[in-house]
């Protein structure tokens, strides 16, 4: 029992959740945290694993039959229609299979669920993983193993990108690459015209920003730079300042004497204290794209997305609205962090949920989805985002969003996953934000506030090695 308590421990760690882990429990059949006749680790679970699931031999996918579940994150309010169609174009195909397709809530809600899900052996057979969980599920042995599994199968996505995300036991592949929204800068011409800033010029690193931000603070027309802590993208900006939050083998944080990360902090610091962050977007439930809306923020989130809502809200912001690429040093790829699809290997109809799941991802649905889905998203497949590349949405036929996808689609043919943010999530990067918001409002020094916030990090990974 020590072995699985101490697998549980590290699940809860590695999940980045206060309450919920994977149980540690007696395990039948297959499994028991063994290894299989071939390389593939079996989790430790209490329910019995196929033996096909777990030895050395590909999944024969040529014949299937039989039903299987599909989970999805916070898909089924904007894109219902568009899944079911493609659920029921698959049943079409493959005469006498059933695909049941459940949708649960994103975020937070959504990693409790599938974790829970996973410690009683009721996960989906195939399963939409955010960044937030695949770490967790891959480092349990919770993903069937695509590589031995289906070989090649990574073939069709962009080399970095499927590169990057080898998080399971041996360096092996858990999860396909699905769809994500490849960062960009977004800036209000106007703002930057009232700061005499170049207004056909976006910063191209995180320092050229942070000068732009406090010009646009001093230009005393009442217009701020940036809007408090970037909670979203914050591990991103110092991706792209060259800041590595872990140690070479991912066994502890520590970012808290890099000097960029002490730099990023301070000049966050010096434009809160120069009134060039508004005083309330660091309290109560901030609203970036609210703020960029109202006309006074040079800067929008960095997601071509959020351009939808200004469009909607404010046609003037928009009309002015610049985009150029996310700033970062020299040398440094952009930030894949998206959405991933994984198969149980718990799974008893494994032919099918192989099946789907290589189809669900392929070049032709990821192309249908991030064209005709009506979402502001990119394709992790090579030839779905060639194809997108050459024919956009409709949605992106006005300058701003051709101009948008343009810059994103740029990012996403170049992006790998940088593998601190499968760590840095949940209550792990609550405390990195906790503590530079606090450095931010001048209540600590940068130093400080670094190093605070590693050592909580690193609390929440210590069950790993206890």
């Amino acid at each position: 029992m020590l072995k699985k308590k101490k697998m549980a421990a590290g699940i809860v760690a590695l999940a980045m959740f206060s309450t919920l882990g994977l149980a540690a429990c007696d395990s039948g059949g297959s499994g028991g945290g063994g290894s299989a006749s071939g390389s593939i680790p079996a989790p430790d679970v209490a329910c019995d694993i196929p033996a096909g699931n777990i030895d050395g031999s590909a999944i024969d996918t040529s014949k299937v039959e039989g039903e299987i579940t599909f989970q999805t994150q916070g898909l089924q309010n904007d894109f219902g229609d568009f899944f079911k169609a493609k659920i029921k174009e698959f049943e079409d195909a493959n005469p006498g299979v059933t695909i049941n397709w459940t949708d649960q809530g994103g975020g937070a809600e959504f990693d409790q669920t599938i974790t829970a899900q996973a410690s009683n052996c009721k996960m989906a057979d195939v399963v939409n993983v955010p960044s937030s969980t695949i770490l967790a599920l891959s480092k349990s042995n919770l993903l069937m193993d695509y590589d031995v599994k289906a070989p090649g199968i990574g073939d069709k996505f962009v080399p970095s990108i499927w590169d990057s995300t080898a998080l399971g036991a041996g360096g092996h592949h858990t999860a396909l690459p699905w769809y994500f929204g490849p960062y960009i800068t977004t800036y209000n011409k106007e703002v930057f015209k009232r700061a005499g800033l170049d207004e056909n010029k976006p910063p191209a690193t995180m320092d050229e920003l942070f000068d732009a931000a406090a010009k646009v603070g001093a230009d005393g027309q009442g217009d701020y730079g940036i809007y408090g802590s970037p909670e979203w993208y914050m591990i991103a900006q110092l991706h792209g300042m060259g800041v590595t939050l872990l140690n070479e083998d991912k066994t502890a944080f520590n970012f808290a004497d890099n000097e960029a990360a002490i730099n990023y902090v301070t000049k966050l610091s010096d434009l809160y204290a120069a009134g060039a962050i508004p005083k309330d977007s660091l309290t109560g439930e901030p609203d970036p794209g609210k703020a960029y809306t109202d006309g006074n923020l040079a800067f929008g989130t960095p997601n071509a997305s959020f351009l939808k809502s200004v469009k909607s809200n404010n046609a003037t912001v928009y009309e002015n609205t610049g985009v150029g690429p996310f700033p970062t040093n020299p040398g440094i790829k952009p930030v894949f962090e998206g959405q991933y699809i994984g198969v149980s290997v718990t799974t008893k109809n494994a032919p099918l949920a192989m099946k789907f799941a290589e189809w669900i991802t392929n070049a032709e649905n990821e192309y249908a989805w991030t064209h005709d889905g009506g979402a502001i998203i990119f394709p992790a497949a090579t030839d779905a985002l060639d194809k997108l590349v050459a024919n956009p949405p409709e949605i992106a036929d006005d300058p701003v969003f051709k101009a948008a996808y343009e810059e994103a689609a740029k990012a996403a043919k170049d992006a790998e996953a940088y593998t601190d943010v499968f760590y840095a999530t949940g209550a792990v990067k609550d405390a990195l934000i906790e503590n530079v918001n606090k450095a931010i409002r001048g209540e600590v020094d940068p130093k400080t506030a670094l190093k605070t916030a590693q050592d909580q990090m690193n609390e929440k990974l210590k069950a790993l090695e206890d």
